[in-house]
């Protein structure tokens, strides 16, 4: 239960982050996900399947809010989590820098195909409401973002090991 909390409020936090102060930032830094990059390092790195519930709760929350620049959010969120677990359990090493960005990686591009197939899906509805440009652009920021993201969380995954005993 005590974890359970910890995780909830972990979290909570990160996803004000997220919301509250990168949304806003300027440019291409607003793409920085923060939430889905720790998700994934919970899964790769950590070997928790917690991360997953961190991924799929972010698209829940974006869909909830109606924050999200693409329809059904959850969609896309829940098969980034699921290829994140899969390659993770299946695919790559967790004790490496390169298994837990190839892991981010084919996360976020899992991503870009289901918002690509939901943006197949209203062009042919509403063709002038769709920029193949702008989501090009986003999912190449959101990969280079993802990247350091999980850099970052990587070279202080031993201080965060041991301070929060995850």
């Amino acid at each position: 239960m005590k974890r359970l909390l910890v995780n909830l409020l972990f979290f909570l936090a990160a996803l004000s982050v997220q919301i509250g102060f990168i949304a806003s930032l300027p440019g291409f830094l607003s793409y920085a996900p923060l939430v889905f990059s720790v998700g994934v390092f919970l899964i790769q790195h950590i070997g928790s399947r917690s991360g997953v519930y961190w991924i799929v709760g972010f698209g829940l929350v974006l869909d909830a809010l109606s924050l999200s620049a693409f329809p059904a959010e959850v969609l896309s969120y829940a098969a980034a989590a699921a290829v994140a677990y899969a390659s993770a359990r299946y695919l790559f090493s967790n004790r490496s820098w390169y298994g837990l960005i190839a892991c981010g990686a084919a996360s976020v591009l899992s991503m870009g195909v289901v918002r690509a197939a939901i943006l197949g899906t209203v062009l042919l509805r509403h063709p002038e409401r769709v920029s193949w440009g702008a989501f090009g652009g986003s999912v190449v920021w959101n990969l280079l973002l993802t990247a350091v993201l999980l850099t970052i969380l990587f070279l202080t995954s031993k201080r965060l090991r041991t301070r929060f005993l995850l």
